[in-house]
């Protein structure tokens, strides 16, 4: 008896460290004709092709595979190029949860329900990619409080991985009100980089929870603010954004949508760097400078 407690003590404690994503394990799929088979809970968010003409193509960008980590079947996304009225365009899916075909409405992003401190995402990858030099997918989580998002976590993922490979996405919050549901949007490639070809496998997608106050950067492996050696500012801004750094070496920028969309990367060169921002829309962005991260917020 005494054995038989202590392996349940220790089983509810580690149970209660992690919590399903609704087919996470992509075991479940579902006839959806003329498009073939679709993950249950999973499905394209958008198609945004290099001339923008023709949303909703979906066919063969989301794949059943028996190739699985665990299990019968695993996800696959492709990269692919559609043939509409004589013109080629290149697809770059976005794979989202319980979102069907049409345009990405940020408002309509499903989420799933949380009740503890989401620490990170997890699971596992297996990709081919064109020119690693210069693409890359992603994976995207989105944390909410309400209507309010209060937390981001984004991993990129340049390099071809043979076999399968764990991964860990750490969530960097930004505002301390209690989470209560996240979604996330799974990138077969990048927008500034439009090429076919990529292949892209996940499987065995889980939540990860800690004991911890969101923000912590020891167990987010991300820093909530920059450091000393990084001033931003205004923030908010209007049109331009002036970043100062005090280090030796260039230093690589990357600036994100919500949406998880490169819409600005370069490299930084001390001490002061102008960044015109004026094309971008009013919203919330993301800066990411090395394993800094910081959110931008851009005014009427």
């Amino acid at each position: 008896m005494k054995y038989l407690l202590i392996f349940l003590l220790t089983f509810l404690a580690v149970s209660a460290q992690s919590q399903e994503i609704p087919n996470g394990d992509f075991e479940n799929w579902f006839q959806n004709p003329p498009f073939g088979e679709e993950p249950v809970d999973w499905s394209e968010g958008y198609i945004r092709t290099y001339n923008s003409i023709s949303p909703g193509f979906l066919d063969s960008t989301i794949i059943k595979t028996g190739d699985a980590y665990l299990g019968n079947f695993a996800m696959e996304i492709r990269s692919k190029i559609i043939e509409l009225f004589g013109q080629k365009d290149t697809i770059v899916p976005l794979v989202v949860m319980n979102v069907k075909n049409g345009d990405l409405d940020l408002s309509d992003i499903p989420k799933i329900a949380i009740d503890n401190k989401l620490e990170s995402l997890s699971g596992f990858i297996k990709q081919d990619i064109v020119n690693v030099d210069s693409n890359h997918t992603s994976v995207l989580i989105l944390v909410y409080s309400g209507d309010s998002i209060i937390g981001v976590g984004l991993k990129e993922f340049n390099e071809d991985i043979i076999n399968y490979t764990k991964f860990n996405v750490p969530i960097l919050y930004f505002d301390t009100p209690a989470a209560d549901s996240v979604s996330v949007m799974i990138q077969g490639g990048n927008d500034d980089y439009k090429v076919p070809g990529n292949v892209m496998l996940l499987d065995n997608l889980k939540f990860d929870y800690g004991s911890t106050t969101p923000g912590d950067s020891s167990t987010t492996g991300l820093k909530e603010v920059l450091s000393s050696e990084i001033k931003v500012y205004p923030n908010p801004f209007r049109n331009e954004l002036n970043i100062k750094i005090e280090f030796t070496e260039p230093q690589e920028f990357k600036i994100y949508s919500l949406a998880g969309e490169t819409v600005r990367k370069g490299k930084l060169v001390a001490p002061m760097n102008k960044i015109d921002l004026t094309d971008l829309p009013p919203n919330i962005y993301f800066l990411t400078i090395e394993n800094q991260s910081i959110r931008l917020i851009k005014t009427e």
